[in-house]
């Protein structure tokens, strides 16, 4: 099934790449308007393929990519100068597509005690340092007083069938409960659906936002948040109506953790829609969007950048969602065929830096195929994936990571005088 779905979007992308209208509202000012060395589409596809290596090496593997009619070679100073008139866009476009198809398969959709659990979280990506970067998104210094440029990165990801749904990239330290409302309008339409926030998130006018458009949350709040600090551990508190406010009454869970510290939880989830002790096992799940920035970060190498200009770093942001996305379904599929002993209690896993590694070297073949040659392409890359696999460790478990921060620096230098 996964196969199947998985040759739809790389045929619909192609017939994207290469049309007309996707042209029209992709490039940036007169760019494209005569014919040239580099085509639209071919650098479409130079950025979908390229790794961390220099722009020469790069073009030179996307030139292997066409056995005949391969286009010239060019400088890397054309390159560059091309990419600037593609709009960021056009990988947006790409991206939102391969989300669109997947979900018209529902059936097939893994959920959670009937619902379907997603997570929204942001982070800070670092980005190639250069004034005009800095200018564009903002930054901050360093111990060494140098700023780097950086930006904001925010995901609504499906933890339980490994998609990201929806993706954004902003300023330095852009407004994140922001970005989590715009998240919202491409949440697919399951009336069972539940968001779990980290504690950056809470606040009255995130929680009646969130109310207001129907959407189940499940947000984890600081100690300091009073609302949550109810004496019993699980109760109900009300934001009083105002003008031009309705009452608001809301849900507050806490539990022990194994650490010995609490965990106060703000929702909207009725005691009918869930009991109490289920929240533990329904947080924890959080956990996968912070796996999911792992791999961003070091499989995908989404700080790696092959430009410096910002244009080109948003093109190989969402291009790198994409590709993302393409992986996970590959990966399902492969998980599915592993085959181990029957007297093998343990569960496997594919490698997913294979599968990344085999789709970033054969995605232009892929979309450039036929429908039956990218199927075929398709089913060899998940058959070798399923031979590809490591156990799978449910039960392994870390201490929250506690940051050697400037304040608790000066804090315990402080105790210390």
């Amino acid at each position: 099934m996964n196969t199947r779905l998985l040759t739809s979007i790389l045929q619909s992308s192609n017939e994207l790449i290469t049309s007309a209208d996707f042209l029209a509202r992709h490039r940036i000012g007169n760019a494209f308007t005569r014919s040239g060395k580099l085509p639209f589409s071919n650098l479409i596809y130079f950025v979908l393929q390229s790794v961390h290596k220099s722009i020469p090496i790069n073009y030179s593997q996307f030139l292997d990519t066409f056995p005949s009619e391969a286009p010239p070679f060019v400088s890397k100073q054309a390159v560059s100068k091309a990419r600037q008139g593609i709009s960021h866009k056009a990988f947006l476009e790409l991206f939102r597509l391969s989300v669109k198809q997947f979900y018209l398969r529902t059936a097939d959709l893994r959920t959670w005690n009937n619902f379907h659990i997603y997570a929204v979280d942001g982070s800070t990506i670092q980005i190639p340092e250069s004034k005009e970067n800095y200018e564009v998104f903002g930054g901050n210094p360093n111990k060494t007083e140098i700023v780097s440029p950086l930006a904001s990165a925010s995901v609504l990801y499906d933890v339980l069938n490994d998609i990201l749904v929806d993706v954004s990239l902003h300023p330095y330290r852009y407004n994140e409960r922001e970005s989590a409302k715009s998240h919202v309008d491409f949440l697919p339409g399951f009336s069972n659906s539940v968001i779990l926030f980290d504690r950056g998130y809470p606040s009255e006018d995130m929680f009646r936002y969130l109310n207001s458009k129907g959407v189940l949350f499940v947000m984890r709040t600081p100690k300091t948040f009073k609302k949550a600090m109810a004496e019993q551990n699980d109760a109900l508190f009300t934001y009083p109506a105002s003008r031009d406010k309705e009452a608001l009454t809301l849900r507050s869970v806490h539990f022990l953790l194994e650490d010995g510290s609490t965990e106060y939880l703000v929702t909207n989830l009725t005691p009918e829609q869930m009991a109490a002790e289920n929240f533990p096992d329904l947080y924890r799940l959080r956990w996968g969007v912070e796996s999911k920035y792992r791999e961003l970060k070091n499989r995908l190498e989404i700080e790696a950048f092959n430009s410096v200009k910002p244009v080109s770093i948003r093109q190989e942001f969402f291009a790198a969602m994409y590709l993302s996305n393409l992986a996970a379904i590959i990966k399902s599929e492969a998980d599915s065929r592993i085959i181990v002993s029957a007297d093998n209690r343990c569960d496997y896993q594919s490698n997913r830096s294979y599968i990344l590694n085999r789709i970033k070297s054969c995605i232009i073949r892929l979309l450039r195929s036929s429908l039956s040659i990218c199927n075929e392409m398709i089913c060899r890359i998940v058959e070798e994936s399923s031979k590809i696999y490591s156990i799978i460790r449910p039960d392994r478990r870390f201490g929250r990571y506690r940051k050697h921060t400037r304040r608790r620096y000066y804090s315990h230098m402080k105790s210390c005088i």
